[in-house]
């Protein structure tokens, strides 16, 4: 288990704070995002502020974190919903909290809702489960077809409303044995105007109020059905008779009746910690609990601490057989069937455990990773058979390095892993960032082909299930990238048409973040083909068929069927088409104008850049000139404005013509259409595409010139870990990709917005900028048309490839 990086503060005043320790706790969303609780100010040179301090960060660019909100109370709980959109904070207080991201920027957070459990404390919170869950038998990765190889489990909502849709909500339990239940509304506020309270419900987990110190919650699951419901096992860590240490479980149904929550707890089987394998342990106090699975409450894990270290143990559901006496008997081989926890297996060490994490999803293996008093790291697998003891240095920078500080008295406090298991993320007693590239099985083997396939299924998992593949990326070795991406696109190419319908814009944007990985990687093509792709989809939603009885088809069928032929002549296929299905608002096609430019440039700098490819070999990207449905849908769209300009020449696209006779858009559609026919020879094109910049200016395509983050092609060339400070961006991952500008072409040093493609100038006052491209898009301006908005509303939430927009003042 390789460090990765670890990210520090620049300097650190003596923390005062060290005499009451506040929590310090880390989840890590689907998203790959981390959100932790400190009680180390990170954006403060000086720890002067009481409080428990919430910040999240993006693991691929842990420097920039972000303050979500401080708190006078310890922050005890943190908890993501399984969109990684919603993060719930839970207090010592009994106050529980919901925020969201302002606007979808990842730098500024809201509180949208709040709970109040006065005077209790949180030990555990859980987002109610949607009914959707996929799941990846590692006997299936072979297997090519998506809906074959990675299985939807048949399961419930936790609650369901009328229809049987998944209600959101959470689930609640505090020390005092407690258990809460509220109701997220579906519908958010259209303007926000302060945090809205929300009304819990609650019920006693057990007949009796007991103090609780810690509790796990899973999903019930029966007969390989997931039912939606809570199983919760509760312990009171602090009790002192060793003989009534009690693990208690529990099945909580939570419904909707007549618009009202319900809750209804049943205890299930329990067992006392002394009848397991640490009887002899003297002084043992529980202080973790854990299910070895999200949806599995059939094993349990227990640890304990005690003078002499930790003792971790497994706890089994099975089937205990009791004869039953013969004068009680119906038939002579009748017996009674309980249902009991047996102790499985059990690890010790000589030192305390800080914190247990499992594997979120399971693949071949389950991992439990727990971070130890000691500062090591035990990696077991789920038989507590030991794979990895590691103890990382904490005094990692070099005696030259500008940050150095002493390093006593810090802990490894919390950790967390990711979704897809790849890396595990550690937070230390003064808020600092490491982490770990996990190993796995299948980097053991010896072949690269079975390497190469086990990636490609994973990254595949990832486009079906929408799961963020950072941690994936860090473990690729540069060797096998190319091979990766074939083996991905072939096998995608392979699956049914309505299966590469749904999941085509997932599959072009983690197709374009691995061609980012490599060193001479051309990913702009790709970026071009996923932003044509996207203006054709939202282009054709527009058209509306004037008269379209059942037996004919629809305007784009009909656009498709024509260009079929190749027709060279715009002109010409327009006298095929009834101009009444293409007709469209003249303002809605004003605001469309910058979209319809950008059409038309990425036409011009495909043909201009035929003559400098010729006789180029490429060593690895994507060209989109010789992408056949690319220039297809490229002259489709050519179409479609030609009919627009009839409608309002103000929409059309604006070319600076050395003649005015000159039809740029016709010539377009001709050499486009000739080059479709053929696009790997391209040869008698070369001479009227050579006279393109002599005969109209070329506007070179704002393509992304550099980007700094963890999974940089840089990576590779670093000696790790790598040493990060907060607000700090590393030169040493910082890489500048070659866009060699087109003969003839001009250039703008103004920043384009990605999404409008608008000219935001050198230095706006104020912009969205994504953390991971560092691409560009205007902030505060808002759509006149609902054409417009559904095509801003498209790129609200993440930037084309996947990172959070945050906002950038100059």
């Amino acid at each position: 288990m390789d460090m990765l990086y670890v990210v520090q503060k620049k300097q650190s005043a003596p923390n005062f704070l060290s005499s009451y320790p506040i929590p310090t706790i880390c989840k890590i969303s689907s998203c790959n995002v981390l959100a932790f609780a400190t009680g180390v100010e990170l954006h403060e040179v000086t720890n002067s502020a009481w409080g428990s301090h919430v910040y999240v960060c993006d693991i691929n660019t842990p420097w920039h974190t972000f303050l979500v909100t401080s708190s006078d109370y310890c922050i005890t709980v943190l908890e993501w919903d399984i969109t990684g959109n919603s993060l719930l904070i839970g207090d010592s207080e009994g106050n529980v909290q919901i925020w969201i991201r302002k606007n979808f920027l990842f730098s500024e957070w809201i509180q949208l809702y709040y709970v109040q459990f006065t005077g209790e404390r949180i030990i555990k919170a859980v987002f109610f489960h949607n009914g959707r869950k996929i799941v990846f038998p590692p006997e299936k990765r072979d297997v090519i077809y998506y809906m074959e190889k990675f299985q939807r489990v048949k399961s419930t909502p936790s609650v369901r409303q009328f229809g049987g849709v998944a209600a959101e909500g959470c689930l609640i339990i505090t020390a005092t044995g407690l258990l809460g239940a509220f109701l997220i509304p579906m519908e958010q506020q259209k303007s926000y105007n302060g945090p809205i309270q929300l009304i819990p419900v609650t019920e006693s987990l057990a007949s009796t109020r007991n103090y609780l110190t810690t509790a796990a919650v899973t999903y019930g699951k029966c007969s390989n059905f997931i039912d939606g419901n809570f199983r919760i096992a509760v312990a009171n860590g602090e009790c002192r008779n060793k003989l009534a240490m009690t693990v208690q479980a529990f099945r909580v149904v939570v419904k909707i009746k007549e618009n009202k929550l319900t809750l209804t707890s049943q205890s299930l089987p329990s067992f006392y910690l002394y009848d397991g394998a640490g009887r002899d342990i003297p002084e043992m106090k529980i202080t973790h609990l854990y299910w070895t699975a999200t949806e599995d409450a059939d094993s349990l894990i227990v640890v304990a601490k005690s003078p002499s270290g930790c003792f971790v143990e497994a706890w089994s559901l099975v089937d205990k057989v009791t004869p039953i006496h013969k004068l009680l008997q119906t038939n002579k081989t009748e017996v009674y069937k309980t249902v009991c926890w047996s102790n499985q297996m059990h690890f010790t060490h000589s030192s305390s455990i800080n914190d247990i994490c499992i594997s979120k999803v399971t693949f071949e293996q389950t991992y439990i990773f727990l971070t130890m008093a000691d500062n090591s790291i035990q990696v077991l697998l789920k038989d507590f058979k030991r794979v990895l003891n590691v103890t990382p240095s904490l005094n990692i920078f070099d005696s030259e390095h500008t940050f150095k500080q002493p390093r006593l008295g810090i802990q490894y406090l919390a950790h967390d892993i990711t979704f897809l298991g790849h890396m595990l993320v550690v937070i230390d007693s003064i808020g600092q960032i490491y982490a770990f590239k996990m190993p796995q099985v299948y980097q053991e083997q010896n072949s690269s082909q079975n390497v190469v396939s086990h990636i490609t299924s994973l990254l595949e998992y990832s486009i079906v299930t929408g799961y963020d593949a950072v941690d994936v990326f860090v473990s690729i070795r540069p060797n096998l990238l190319e091979a990766i991406i074939e083996k991905l696109t072939e096998n995608f190419t392979r699956q049914q048409s309505h299966t590469q319908q749904y999941y085509y814009v997932n599959f072009l944007t983690m197709k374009t973040n691995l061609y980012r990985l490599l060193t001479p990687g051309q990913a702009n093509d790709l970026t071009n083909l996923l932003m044509l792709h996207s203006i054709l989809i939202a282009f054709k939603s527009l058209l509306r068929p004037s008269d379209l009885p059942s037996h004919e088809k629809g305007p784009v069928e009909n656009l498709a069927y024509v260009l079929s032929d190749l027709q060279t002549d715009v002109d010409k296929v327009l006298l095929n088409l009834d101009a009444k299905d293409f007709t469209v608002e003249p303002l809605t096609l004003q605001n469309l104008q910058q979209l319809i430019q950008w059409v038309a440039d990425l036409a011009l700098n495909i043909l201009a850049r035929l003559p400098q490819n010729v006789g180029q070999s490429k060593n690895s990207g994507y060209d989109i000139s010789k992408d056949i449905v690319a220039l297809n849908s490229i002259r489709e769209l050519l179409v479609m404005i030609r009919i627009w300009g009839l409608l309002n020449a103000h929409c059309l696209p604006v070319f600076h013509r050395s003649g005015e006779n000159l039809d740029i858009l016709a010539t377009l559609f001709r050499l486009l259409s000739r080059l479709a026919l053929n696009p790997s020879e391209p040869d008698e094109l070369l001479d009227e595409c050579c006279l393109l910049p002599s005969q109209v200016l070329i506007p070179q395509l704002q393509n992304i010139t550099s980007f700094t983050t963890v999974t940089s092609p840089l990576l590779h060339m670093n000696t790790l870990p790598i040493c990060l400070s907060f607000h700090v961006e590393p030169e040493c991952l910082k890489f500048w990709r070659d866009n060699s500008p087109i003969e003839g072409g001009i250039t703008n040093d103004g920043m384009v917005d990605s999404v409008r493609n608008l000219l935001l100038g050198k230095k706006p006052a104020i912009a969205r900028k994504c953390l991971r491209c560092g691409t560009y898009t205007s902030e505060g301006v808002e759509a006149k048309t609902a054409a417009m908005r559904a095509w801003e509303q498209r790129w609200a939430n993440n930037c084309r490839c996947g990172g959070f927009w945050v906002l950038q003042k100059n």
